[in-house]
């Protein structure tokens, strides 16, 4: 009798623990998936349990964060406090580069890649999603070693399409971070997600409304929250991305209409006039979310009386010990070279922010399109598995350039990372406009963040230099031709400086443009050592850090030269943050032939926006010179910069066609704009003689191989 009613209390129990409930079936939508975050905070306060929940792209983000154990209110926290538009940035920015990258300054406006027979491709979509998916690792962090969805907090599921195949895809398990990233990939705007050997987009194709999916997890209750967007009008589709939304829409519609027939409730949220992609809007669409669901709770709380399931997952701890470490998904990188960039080791504990900075540092390699982590349990420690993507090593720069001294100039760069040899960069660059010029270079490195290398910088550039008079107007014009290599040496330290030891050779030809001027040609050969620190918060326009170059070369005409010389350059500009908006510029300028004062041939060259506002591009020419400029700088709004500047030059001596004092004085302002395409600016200079002189610069105007050269 008694075995009888235990197990008839077992078999009660039992029942109890499988009784079907409440099920959430959270739809798509983009930014308007937001509203299923006021809708689980209505449930909330009403202490409405939920037992299972489903979802489709936002709606799969939104409902795994509430399935692992989020709260609602820390699920809006979070949402609000996220700049998403910049989420979707996978742009390395230029303060994040390695020291071995700044070799270059930037060269190009867009860039194409080729694939391995070097034929263009177009990408996949606008955003590879890189940032995105270590977000994901970061929310979804407590549950990052848990596979069976069924063990969390609430049973959950979302889904993805399978590109290929065309199926529809329901993950129950697996790496969680993964399988939203999957189902968050809308078509052209998030780049498809690998996992295994297949290729997903965005659920919403197949099933932006998963209410078949709850239904078959157990739900005897299924509440449908519809937050995808509706067909538009021909008025309101004026974008590309209207129109893609409106295709996916087509063919969604007749879905969602099937998946509304297993529901037993839909909250519908008035979002017609909320746009894809409207995060600017989150907290209103959080706020009409939270109220549609207010019309329901009392015929919500019919159906609320079942127990919420009891938590079966262990969470991950902030601080946990990495017992393995591997890398999957490399081709031509190899494994022990990503651990040397992932400078992760085994054995040691590591917090969740030391991981994710390891792999944001690995990213900042600029040889991946995608790395991020995976962890599994393995009793008292975890493996680490670290997840990549390379980028394609094939990739052209196209660089578009307009300024007074060269007028438009169109560029383009191929670069090879890693083809010819491991660990190394080819740059083929040329230049073609008023000053056109080809060159190549070659590095070779032995090291990550600290290393040695060697580089060969063979170049032809043609340029023009102009004389001008007592006034200011170009008087006469003289063509150079310059071509020859250079051959370096050198090391790099981690963020702190490149030093490199160099020999070159060069010829050059002058010849008559529009002066009366007898053609001549010289060559030198000769050695140097020039060094290269930069830590800008940005190139184009910085409010911080500080920039320095330096070179020192000599030439004796013993050696392959028309005669000896000693030269010396350095170029320094550093900022002084006063507060976010604002700060304080110094730049300084030098070169110096030393006690040699009769350098025509090859002579330093001042002038224009970057260097003397108040000259022309080149308007002074000298053997010694020396630059002071202090300005201004205040970051207005956004994108938008002004500069109010002031400097000094002093010259050692000049061509003796063009006698004048040693000293000159000038002051301007400046307005710069900076662009996905580069910069554009705008100066106006005054001189010491109250003339005024006019600037335009769009574009890369400055000379990407300045540090390459002799």
């Amino acid at each position: 009798m008694k075995k009888i009613s235990l197990v008839l209390l077992l078999i009660s129990f039992t029942g109890i623990l499988a009784a079907q409930g409440i099920g959430l079936a959270l739809s798509g939508g983009g930014v308007r998936g937001l509203a299923h975050v006021g809708v689980l905070k209505a449930l909330e306060e009403a202490d409405i349990h939920i037992s299972y929940i489903a979802g489709t792209s936002s709606g799969a983000l939104i409902g795994a964060m509430y399935a692992i154990g989020y709260s609602a209110e820390e699920i809006e926290q979070i949402m609000l406090n996220q700049a998403w538009l910049e989420i979707l940035d996978d742009t390395i920015y230029r303060k994040d580069y390695y020291v071995s990258q700044k070799r270059w300054l930037p060269y190009s406006n867009i860039n194409f890649y080729f694939d391995e027979k070097y034929r263009l491709q177009l990408p996949q979509a606008f955003a590879a999603g890189q940032n995105l998916i270590n977000l994901l690792f970061d929310f979804t962090y407590r549950a990052a070693s848990t596979r069976d969805f069924n063990s969390f907090n609430i049973p959950f599921r979302c889904t993805a399409t399978n590109i290929v195949t065309g199926e529809l895809k329901v993950f129950q398990e697996g790496n969680l971070h993964e399988a939203i990233r999957a189902s968050l990939s809308f078509p052209t705007v998030l780049k498809p997600f690998a996992i295994d050997d297949s290729l997903y987009i965005d659920g919403g194709i197949l099933s932006n409304l998963p209410a078949e999916v709850v239904r078959a997890m157990g739900a005897d209750y299924v509440i449908g929250v519809k937050a995808n967007s509706y067909l538009a009008k021909q008025e309101e589709l004026n974008t590309m991305i209207d129109v893609l939304n409106q295709t996916v829409n087509v063919n969604m519609q007749k879905h969602v209409q099937s998946s509304e027939k297993q529901c037993d409730l839909i909250i519908e949220p008035d979002l017609v006039e909320f746009k894809l992609l409207d995060f600017d809007k989150k907290k209103q669409i959080i706020q009409i979310g939270y109220n549609s669901a207010q019309k329901y709770i009392k015929q919500i709380k019919q159906h609320s009386l079942k127990p919420k399931f009891a938590k079966l997952y262990t969470p991950v701890p902030y601080k946990i010990r990495i017992a393995d470490i591997n890398i999957k998904g490399n081709k031509h990188l190899s494994s022990s070279k990503i651990k040397e960039y992932l400078d992760l080791s085994e054995n040691e504990v590591y917090s969740k922010t030391e991981i994710m900075k390891a792999v944001e540092e690995v990213y900042n390699s600029k040889l991946f399109e995608s790395i991020y982590p995976v962890l599994e349990r393995d009793k008292y420690s975890y493996r680490l598995t670290i997840m990549v993507r390379e980028r394609r090593r094939r990739q052209l720069g196209i660089g578009v350039a307009y300024d007074e001294e060269s007028d438009f100039t169109l560029s383009n760069t191929i670069s090879l990372t890693n083809v010819l040899q491991p660990n190394s960069k080819l740059l083929f660059n040329f230049k073609l406009g008023n000053m056109p010029a080809v060159n190549l270079d070659y590095v070779k490195n032995f090291g990550k963040h600290y290393g040695v290398y060697f580089r060969i910088f063979p170049n032809l550039l043609k340029d023009r230099f102009y004389s001008y008079n007592q006034d200011h107007q170009k008087t006469n014009s003289v063509k150079s031709l310059e071509y020859g290599t250079t051959l370096g040496v050198g090391a790099y330290v981690r963020d702190a400086f490149i030093l490199e030891a160099y020999a070159f050779h060069f010829r050059k030809k002058l010849y008559q443009d529009i002066a009366d001027f007898t053609e001549t040609s010289y060559k030198s050969t000769g050695i140097g050592i020039k060094a290269y620190h930069e830590s800008l918060d940005d190139f184009d326009f910085p409010m911080q850090g500080t920039q320095l170059m330096a070179k020192l070369s000599g030439a004796r005409d013993i050696y392959f030269s028309d005669r000896g010389y000693k030269k010396f350059w350095l170029f320094l500009k550093t900022f002084f943050p006063y507060k976010k908006w604002i700060s304080l510029k110094y730049q300084f300028e030098y070169g110096s032939y030393f006690e040699d004062f009769d350098m025509n041939f090859d002579p330093f060259f001042i002038g224009g926006i970057d260097s003397f506002l108040g000259l022309d591009p080149k308007e002074k020419s000298a053997p010694i010179f020396q630059i002071n400029t202090f300005a201004l700088r205040t970051n207005v709004y956004k994108n938008l910069y002004f500069d109010l500047q002031a400097n000094v030059l002093s010259l050692g001596n000049e061509r003796s066609w063009s006698p004048e004092n040693k000293f000159y004085y000038g002051y301007g302002a400046k307005l710069g704009y900076k662009t996905q395409l580069g910069s554009i600016k705008l100066g106006i200079g005054f001189r010491e003689d109250a003339e005024v002189q006019f600037y335009l610069n769009i574009g890369r105007t400055t000379d990407a191989f300045k540090f390459s050269r002799r």
